[in-house]
């Protein structure tokens, strides 16, 4: 499906979204038209899915919370509608459809309980009787990284703040902030045109933003189930999870090259990362791995299917 160059496009783009093509003709040997050419159509075979702005909400004080629920009496159909619905929610950053224990994964930012309380209630408004039952953990800190599993590429590492602040921006840093959120390859005049700035401004409005860490990295959602792997969701559960423990097994999953994301979280599990295995036997390797890297540590291990990841939005 895909040749030497299409890998090595995705890799390039997987985090540096907003790379330009002139860069990229340069990195793949071929002219601006030809990257151009095949980057629309990975766009419309569905594996280029997006490019988003990765934002540190704990800049603004709020948190990203994840809410997993397992559900019952509902078909196949008005799952899937329910589903669809959900990805156009703006209060949601992302909606992922599970197998195993817990159907289906909701991503969404609050500032306090009381604001996650209403927005959870608004959103599973008339589904109590089709909600067997949900858990709720809260993010903590959250790294990103590069993978290797298409090509090999210069590691990569983006990695949300650990302390919780309360930056305010003006109307037109949110603005910028908002449409990089929602695609990050929008040039300079285009977002220019829409904030009503000149693209010299928009660029040094930019560089502040990721100055103050509050845009941490440009990442390209790419959908690695077109290209014949398997995404699975990992739970760890320690028996302490000081910041130490956590270092060393973020390090460790970050060498093996085909995990994308590691957060820490206060609630189900300690730690919580993103994969992608060929098969199943990749997946028990992994796990068997760890389990002998922190043999003293692990208390239990939980794993399960992520059939979908959709509509990665941090930015409301």
């Amino acid at each position: 499906m895909l040749d030497l160059r299409d890998k090595k496009l995705l890799a390039e783009l997987d985090m540096n979204a907003r790379i330009p093509y002139s860069e990229l003709a340069k990195k793949l040997r071929i002219s601006k038209q030809a990257v151009s050419s095949r980057v629309r159509r990975l766009e419309k075979k569905e594996i280029i899915q997006g490019y988003n702005a990765i934002v540190d909400l704990n800049r603004f004080g709020k948190t990203i919370y994840v809410v997993y629920l397992s559900l019952r009496k509902i078909s196949s159909k008005d799952e899937k509608k329910w589903f669809s619905e959900l990805e156009k929610n703006k209060d949601i950053i992302a909606v992922g459809k599970n197998a195993g224990f817990w159907d289906m994964t909701l991503v969404l930012e609050a500032s306090n309980l009381n604001e996650l309380d209403v927005r959870l209630r608004q959103i599973l408004k008339n589904k109590a009787e089709n909600i067997k039952s949900k858990i709720i953990t809260s993010e903590i800190e959250s790294s990103y990284f590069s993978m290797n599993m298409i090509e090999k590429v210069r590691h990569r590492e983006f990695s949300t703040s650990t302390i919780q602040g309360k930056i305010i921006l003006d109307e037109k840093d949110k603005k910028i902030m908002t449409y990089l959120a929602q695609n990050c390859r929008l040039s300079l005049l285009e977002l220019s045109g829409k904030v009503n700035m000149s693209p010299n401004g928009v660029k040094h409005k930019i560089k502040l933003l990721e100055k103050k860490g509050i845009i941490i990295g440009y990442k390209t959602k790419i959908n690695y189930e077109k290209l014949g792997f398997l995404h699975f969701r990992v739970f760890l559960h320690l028996k302490s999870m000081d910041i130490k423990s956590y270092n060393r097994v973020k390090q460790f999953l970050k060498s093996k090259g085909n995990v994308e994301s590691v957060s820490r979280y206060f609630g189900y599990a300690d730690v919580d990362f993103r994969c992608y295995v060929k098969d199943i036997f990749e997946l028990y390797n992994l796990i068997s791995k760890i389990k002998d890297e922190f043999l003293q540590e692990i208390i239990e291990v939980n794993s399960m299917p992520v059939f979908s990841w959709n509509k990665i939005e941090f930015v409301r």
